[in-house]
């Protein structure tokens, strides 16, 4: 879990960039770290926990990420009635 997010009505939300570290040894692709991040991911979901990933090459560059993320809290929080002070 990189970020958690406490909203209204009691609902947590997890924020997690996932980059390549996650799912590989050495830079080749190791499907024992895999699983172990599906079963993490699984588990969350199973405590109440709303999920939702980013890949790292997505956020590298600020450029392109500023407008993915704008877009994606304001859905986030339109989704979970948070309101502008």
């Amino acid at each position: 879990m990189d970020f958690l997010l406490l909203m209204p009505h009691n609902c947590r939300v997890v924020l997690e960039v996932d980059g390549s570290h996650h799912f590989a040894t050495a830079n080749r692709p190791d499907r024992h770290k895999y699983a172990a991040q599906m079963r993490g991911d699984r588990d969350l979901k199973l405590a109440g926990y709303k999920v939702f990933k980013f890949g790292t090459a997505e956020l590298e560059n600020r450029t392109a990420a500023s407008p993915l993320l704008e877009e994606f809290f304001t859905d986030l929080f339109q989704r979970f009635h948070v309101h502008a002070v």
